[in-house]
């Protein structure tokens, strides 16, 4: 998901209350998401030179979401996380205490929070397709982008095993990432992203779906080999022997027949 707005200014409006009219502004600061799960954030002005008891801020419903109380700053700020369900307008208020009573300033004017879907998800795939890779070799991860070549920037690389890359890139449909495999803690599960210009900023596509690369070392063959040949000569010689001994006996009961 992507957040379009970058900074917004609300013009105050004004109420009357028991003391005089308490102002109030809401801002969206510049750290916008640019995919979901991630988080904007929403400050809260009060435009008062009198001591501040507190903020709440409120959903376009009207549902108080989130609150600082004892809070003496001008400012508070409520971070948003970015998701399809956190679209909508957000107010805030402030308070002051005034002979024990909390009075609340007049709700800020909406700021509009406006979600939407983020690029589709490219395809990674391997070249070569294995089932084991050996240490020492290497795969290339291509990362094939849906989106015109002319607006993507950036592809992304990323791995259960830690490992993550961010490459800039021009004019690109399919992007190739050599990847050395040094050694088995490379095995794990391998996706990739890529970034478009929107709005004059980076917007992250989604996910690919994971491939899978498995890293193992040859193993020493021959042991297995030697204990079945072993265990071959074992029985061979035991039925051997046996039949040796049984021919022996045989023999020395017809000499004894014929003394």
């Amino acid at each position: 998901m992507i957040i379009q707005h970058l900074l917004l200014f609300l013009t105050p409006s004004l109420s009357p209350s028991p003391c005089r009219s308490l102002t109030t502004f809401l801002q969206l600061l510049s750290l916008a998401a640019s995919s979901a799960g991630e988080q904007v954030t929403l400050s809260c002005l009060a435009a008062t030179k009198r001591t501040v008891g507190g903020f709440w801020f409120f959903d376009q419903s009207g549902q108080q979401i989130h609150s600082r109380q004892s809070y003496s700053l001008k400012t508070a700020s409520f971070k948003l996380t970015a998701t399809a369900a956190s679209a909508g307008e957000y107010t805030c208020v402030y308070f002051v205490e005034d002979a024990g009573q909390e009075i609340p300033s007049n709700r800020s004017l909406p700021l509009s929070v406006k979600v939407q879907a983020a690029p589709t998800a490219p395809t990674l795939s391997l070249d070569p397709q294995q089932q084991v890779y050996r240490p020492g070799s290497y795969v290339k991860l291509l990362c094939s982008i849906p989106a015109p070549s002319g607006d993507v920037k950036e592809v992304q690389y990323y791995a259960d095993v830690g490992f993550a890359v961010s490459i800039r890139v021009s004019n690109v449909k399919i992007y190739s990432y050599n990847l050395s495999l040094t050694g088995e803690e490379l095995s794990g599960s391998y996706s990739c992203t890529y970034s478009v210009m929107k709005s004059e900023r980076p917007v992250r596509s989604e996910r690919s779906r994971v491939v899978h690369v498995n890293v193992k070392s040859h193993k020493i063959s021959w042991i297995p080999e030697i204990i079945v040949g072993a265990s071959f000569f074992t029985i061979n010689g035991l039925i051997f022997f046996f039949s040796h001994c049984l021919m022996k006996r045989r023999d020395l009961k017809e000499q004894l027949q014929r003394d």
